[in-house]
């Protein structure tokens, strides 16, 4: 499995984050509101294109190989096949160039949750991501159990990432309010049963927790990597 993107997003939170972190809380509470914003945003950020370059990368896996070719329905002509083999092109790479069109038209364009959801589906041992509670949305931890304690927050693996990717939207597409994009409410119910409070204050200490939740994501992957 090719995990580079796994590893520099890694290096990113280890170097760049928690060094932001470290100089924010340097700054008066007043002064850094905006800036832990943009921390946080583009943490968030960096977290969800990890996700979809590493399912890029590994477009030939199984998993992601077989997926895309049950969505090619055009036929191939048998001269077309000799024509190709006759052009001594690389046939991996043809295949590879059409598969990650593919999922970039369509794994990539779905809800978060989803596409990192399909990212773990490439790894053997990681458990019930999407339904069972892990996450203790208190500091970020990912347990093997967890009794849920907010109510208010998706406790899955996948439900939690779709709540922190939710409290971005809020920053990037609500004109920076604290209020909860009303289709990100409905999505979380929707698909985690939970009623998600509307709205939410981005204190600096959730740079932190999403950096603690985003490493163990990273730790899981790595340590189930087949």
């Amino acid at each position: 499995m090719d995990l580079t993107n796994v590893l520099e997003f890694e290096k990113f939170v280890n170097s760049e984050v928690k060094k932001a972190a470290a100089e924010l809380n340097g700054l008066a509470e007043g002064s850094r509101t905006h800036l832990q914003k943009l921390v946080y945003t583009n943490l968030v950020d960096r977290f969800d294109v990890m996700v979809d370059k590493t399912i890029l990368d590994n477009s030939l896996h199984p998993t992601l190989l077989d997926e895309s070719l049950r969505k090619l329905d055009s036929p191939v002509t048998e001269s077309e096949v000799l024509r190709l083999l006759l052009d001594g092109s690389d046939i991996r790479n043809v295949v590879q160039s059409r598969v990650k069109n593919i999922l970039s038209n369509g794994v990539l364009r779905e809800r978060h949750s989803k596409k990192l959801s399909k990212l773990f589906s490439l790894f053997e041992g990681v458990g019930d991501v999407w339904n069972k509670p892990r996450v203790n949305n208190a500091n970020g931890n990912i347990l093997t159990t967890y009794t849920v304690q907010n109510k208010k927050v998706p406790a899955s693996i996948c439900g939690y990432a779709d709540w922190l990717y939710s409290r971005r939207n809020s920053i990037v597409h609500g004109g920076g309010s604290n209020t909860i994009l009303g289709n990100d409410v409905e999505q979380l119910k929707k698909i985690f049963k939970v009623d998600v409070a509307k709205t939410t204050r981005l204190k600096l200490g959730a740079i932190t927790t999403a950096s603690t939740y985003y490493l163990a994501v990273v730790h899981l992957i790595k340590s189930n990597n087949a």
